[in-house]
């Protein structure tokens, strides 16, 4: 072997030996960065807490997400489309009940356990409810917060409209809300032009009219329906009160209604505690107090509407079902549902968790003692049409004066009754 041949063969000997020591790094170095779980939601509001999430999860396990809000109103049907098509996300934000069951029936969702996902145990069955099909009774997500409604209230304000004592009944909820306009305050920034918004309002106010618990056991069995006077009376409630509302309350996006309660240009807001977080993104420093809606009449009863808000559910046609299974198992984490409680006013499905917020606090204290479903939405959204996508655009016709509680409370029922079986009998 020549001079000249024994140093080629070196060369070929170095790099071959290079490159049994490169390659392997690299491999793991592709591998480690080839996972990446897709993550949709309906809470655009919420992206900045999500991806430093994510960022908080591949820190920990390599694994890589990538969140995807979508406008809430679109959600439902842009979900669909995706998985019906044999597509959509890995791990995704599914709705409650009716929200999303003619998506589990169909086979959409990975069916879960308490093997798959242990702090599902932990987890009551009422809200491990909210994640399960109509048909198909598995479950289908794991439930990840107590949605709570009431009014929420600005105490400087009040303070400067001389208000000092907090309404109990609607009679002096009314008593207050004309002595704030008598003191140059707009008092309710929530406005008629957000459909949904009509809807929550009035199951802050409902329950204290037509009864709470009983009521709803009753229209659920069908031994009453939706044309009971007493829920006639409680779209009254409701719609008694939007002279309270902003000028212009019609033209009032969802956006533009909390900015005015936010930004300190109206004394109450009625909704849910996830309001919450999007005041606080907009003025950090908002004082926010909380009351459940009032009595109907003096020293009566009163409520908190609740029901499990959504769940975190892994797509069936997934191609990463270990890696969405420790995604989610790290969205039921305690660790991760503390930050969202702290930081998104989320009330947690599991024990031992309490919001720093006051007003989030004081709800979560009321839900044993006072607590009742959400009734149009836990019990009547399984179907076409639902309660929800009637009541909440036969509100806007009351407020524009086309339609009477009356009429909007019949054509419910007749909607309803199209396909809930013990409306039928």
């Amino acid at each position: 072997m020549t001079k000249m041949q024994r140093s080629v063969r070196g060369l070929l000997a170095a790099a071959i030996a290079a490159t049994t020591i490169v390659v392997p790094a690299v491999v793991s170095s592709s591998a480690h960065a080839a996972v990446e779980l897709s993550f949709w939601s309906w809470r655009p509001e919420d992206k900045a807490f999500y991806e430093a999430q994510a960022a908080k999860f591949e820190k920990s396990t390599g694994i890589a997400v990538k969140f995807t809000p979508y406008v809430a109103t679109d959600y439902n049907a842009t979900l669909a489309t995706a998985l019906t098509a044999g597509k959509g996300p890995d791990v995704m934000q599914i709705r409650a009940y009716g929200g999303m069951a003619n998506l589990s029936d169909a086979g959409n969702f990975m069916p879960l356990t308490n093997a798959d996902v242990p702090n599902l145990a932990k987890v009551s069955a009422g809200m491990k409810a909210g994640a399960q099909g109509y048909t198909d009774k598995r479950q289908f997500g794991f439930p990840y917060s107590t949605s709570v409604l009431g009014v929420m209230y600005n105490p400087d304000l009040l303070s400067k409209a001389g208000v000092t004592v907090m309404p109990t009944s609607m009679q002096s909820f009314v008593s207050v809300l004309q002595k704030v306009k008598a003191a140059g305050i707009t008092p309710l920034g929530n406005g008629t032009g957000y459909a949904p918004g009509l809807e929550q309002m009035w199951g802050a106010l409902a329950p204290a009219y037509y009864g709470g618990n009983d009521f709803f056991n009753s229209i659920v069995a069908g031994s009453t329906n939706f044309n009971d006077s007493a829920f006639v009376a409680s779209l009254k409630a409701e719609t008694d009160l939007y002279k309270y509302m902003p000028a212009g309350a019609s033209g009032l996006d969802y956006n533009t209604a909390r900015g005015l309660f936010a930004n300190g240009k109206a004394a109450f807001y009625i909704g849910g505690n996830y309001e919450i977080s999007y005041f606080r993104s907009l003025n950090p420093s908002l004082k926010v107090g909380w009351f459940p809606g009032p009595a109907a009449t003096s020293g009566g009863k009163r409520y908190v509407t609740n029901w499990a808000d959504g769940a975190f559910a892994i797509n069936a046609k997934t191609t990463h079902k270990a890696e969405a299974l420790k995604f989610l198992n790290f969205l039921a984490s305690k660790a991760f549902l503390t930050d969202a409680a702290n930081q998104l006013g989320w009330i947690p499905p599991l024990a031992g968790i309490q919001s720093s917020d006051p007003a989030i606090a004081a709800m979560q204290q009321k839900i044993p003692t006072m607590g009742t479903p959400f009734l149009t939405l836990v019990g009547f959204r399984y179907g076409t049409p639902t309660s929800s996508s009637i009541m909440q655009p036969g509100f806007q016709k009351v407020a524009a004066g086309t339609q009477t509680v009356e009429q909007l409370a019949k054509s419910i029922q007749d909607g309803v009754a199209t396909w809930y079986k013990p409306f039928t009998k």
